[in-house]
């Protein structure tokens, strides 16, 4: 048998690459990704860099977010329970503010407004509160899913630190009742129309009795040798009325509130309605029929009543 001599190429690179004696710079990740080493530059010293020898060199490590004290940003909607909690540990001390506490239609008094109606605003949203205190430079946490129990319409809750450890984070602001009336001021800045003016509108209120409790056994045995109550006169005192024309209803309620018609289903039968209207406006009339929206109009012919006369 003859053999056969094999050829096999080995890759013999003299080529020689300058290795830096120095750590890179750490420029984070809006750094050149690659950069040019020259032998000619090893041989620089300036004197402030470290050299290899003495210090290893530094790993880019990201750092959770941390609300700024000059600019807060409100943690995304989609944010977990448990994220907040290790943004803000002790976030459930925070004080809450809901949109009520500053609404110049309510009355004045616990669970309602707590503020003048002159400081206060006419149409109060949640996210203006956390822009209102981003601008008071307080942190804040916006729960667009809370709502007060006497404002169901109109839905969102804000947490605002204003002290921390004792400490006020605001000089201006040593009351709940200033925080209040800060936040409204910050408000009303923004938009002047939402400033209630004297003299207001007013209109009367509600006064339909309340149908009085089902009494039980034991109070029916009481309430027979007890005098005859005398009812109380509630709601005497006249609400303003906001200014018209008023703002549409997606400006005057949250995004989230269950006043919004919103929906597929509420958006297929608007289009529905719509086509129906553009239909009947396109179509041409007939002789003698009603126009649309008559009463009665495309309804069936009733009775035909013949009289005939003998002559």
């Amino acid at each position: 048998m003859s053999r056969r001599t094999a050829v096999i190429e080995e890759f013999d690179d003299d080529t020689d690459l300058p290795l830096p004696s120095r750590p890179l710079p750490n420029t984070g990740a809006k750094g050149p990704l690659l950069k040019e080493v020259s032998s000619d530059e090893e041989d620089l010293d300036t004197g402030n860099e470290p050299t290899a020898t003495t210090s290893q060199p530094q790993q880019y490590q990201p750092r959770p977010p941390q609300p700024s004290s000059s600019q807060f940003q409100a943690p995304p909607q989609g944010y977990s329970v448990e994220k907040i909690q290790e943004l803000y540990p002790d976030y459930k001390t925070f004080t809450c503010v809901y949109p009520i506490y500053i609404d110049a239609k309510r009355p004045y008094g616990t669970g309602s407004r707590r503020i003048s109606r002159e400081k206060s605003v006419w149409w109060p949203l949640a996210k203006d509160i956390v822009g209102a205190a981003s601008r008071l430079r307080l942190s804040a946490i916006h729960e667009p899913g809370s709502a007060h129990p006497r404002d169901w319409e109109n839905p969102g809750r804000v947490r605002i630190q204003w002290k921390k450890n004792g400490r006020l984070l605001n000089s201006s602001i040593k009351s709940k009742k200033q925080l209040l009336e800060a936040i409204s001021i910050q408000i009303q800045s923004t938009n002047p129309a939402n400033i209630p003016r004297p003299p207001y509108v007013t209109v009367a209120p509600n006064l339909e009795p309340q149908a009085p409790p089902k009494p039980t056994a034991k109070a029916k045995t009481k309430a027979i040798n007890a005098p005859p109550q005398k009812p109380k006169a509630q709601g005497r005192r006249h609400l303003p009325v906001p200014p018209s024309p008023q703002p549409a209803l997606a400006d005057r309620v949250s995004q989230y509130s269950p006043a919004i018609a919103s929906g597929v289903l509420i958006d297929t039968v608007k289009a529905g309605m719509a086509a129906e209207a553009g239909a009947a406006a396109s179509a041409p009339a007939t002789p003698g029929a009603a126009p649309p929206g008559t009463p009665g109009a495309g309804a069936g012919k009733g009775k035909r009543k013949v009289v005939r006369v003998r002559g």
